[in-house]
């Protein structure tokens, strides 16, 4: 792939892409936690939480779960492996709503987003909850780079279906050969957007395997700003 190849548009990831979710989660989590009478920080119950979290976006991805499936049973699951007596559903509510007040962006990536929206036209493209994502988009002041926003459960439709990236082509008015598609996880976002036949950036947010042997990213990046090179020239 050509390394000099600019794009006329560009469907960006959010978590962990652009902003720190790693980071928001784990936060949220320990607040949630405390509220429930959980220790507050301990390494292994938030392990454990992580990996049942983890499997049931694996499962969402594969159509096997719905949303609101997804946001109470990780919670069931959890609270059942520790033998805590606690409502899932209050569980949460509580942890979307302390998620959504976390808005802490990846290095560099207010001053790449703001560049790239200048000289080409974005769309973000995320799976995630509505009542999180739009309150986090809010707070960092980061929407207004973004001609539209697309989040799984609006749309009924997660990363990596084709049809997400169907309408993210449409959103953006351009063919996928036009638009480069961002992200940080091998699965959603570069086998997804590969699939679509999007080319396609792996932003490598922390190291991990990439398991698919039938193809590669056509860009790989450890550092935001080198999208820059990506974005053409002003007009």
């Amino acid at each position: 792939m050509n390394k000099n190849r600019k794009f006329r548009g560009f469907l960006i990831d959010a978590d962990n892409t652009i902003f720190d979710f790693d980071r928001s989660e784990e936060e949220a989590f320990y607040e949630t936690a405390r509220v429930f009478g959980l220790p507050y920080y301990n390494e292994s119950i938030y392990s454990t939480y992580k990996a049942i979290n983890e499997n049931i976006w694996r499962k969402l991805e594969r159509g096997e779960i719905q949303w609101k499936q997804l946001q109470v049973e990780r919670f069931r699951i959890f609270l059942t492996s520790i033998g805590k007596k606690a409502d899932p559903a209050e569980f949460s509510k509580e942890y979307l709503n302390n998620l959504s007040k976390k808005s802490y962006l990846i290095p560099h990536a207010a001053d790449v987003i703001a560049f790239l929206s200048k000289r080409a036209s974005l769309v973000l493209g995320t799976n995630g909850i509505s009542l999180v994502q739009r309150s986090r988009l809010a707070r960092s002041g980061m929407e207004i780079f973004f001609q539209d926003i697309i989040i799984s459960e609006e749309i009924g439709i997660s990363k990596p279906d084709p049809g997400f990236y169907k309408k993210a082509a449409s959103k953006l008015h351009l063919p996928p050969y036009e638009i480069l598609c961002v992200g940080d996880n091998p699965a959603s976002d570069i086998f997804g957007g590969h699939r679509a036949g999007f080319p396609t950036c792996w932003y490598i947010y922390k190291p991990m395997p990439f398991s698919y042997r039938d193809f590669k990213p056509d860009y790989i990046i450890n550092d935001l700003r080198e999208l820059k090179n990506f974005a053409p020239d002003p007009s």
